[in-house]
Order: structure tokens, then sequence, then C-alpha cells
């Protein structure tokens, strides 16, 4: 779905190189050519800010 509307993966998994088992969203999303960021940086690009 991502892939097909150029959408960002939004995860707080980070990518790890040489996992071979329960492998995390931002290694795929390498894999596949498709943009991924960290929450934080999500709300960072959204201008969220609280308190």
């Amino acid at each position: 779905m991502a892939k097909a509307h150029n959408y960002t993966i939004v995860t707080h998994e980070q990518y790890k190189r040489d996992i071979k088992r329960k492998i995390p969203i931002p290694n795929v999303c390498r894999a596949f050519n498709i943009p991924n960021i960290n929450t934080f940086e999500m709300l960072r690009r959204l201008s969220i800010r609280f308190g």
C-alpha cells in the first residue's frame, strides 16, 4: 500500500543490518525502497508541539 500510494511508513523500530528473524519494518522498507521515519521525526515534520 505504501509503495503503491507513495506513503511514508512511521515506526519506532530501527533498521538492523544483520538480523535474520523477526525482520523490522525499516528493513522491509529499505528492501522495497519505501520511505520510513520514526514517530519523533513525524511529529517534527508536522510541527506538533506539546505543552
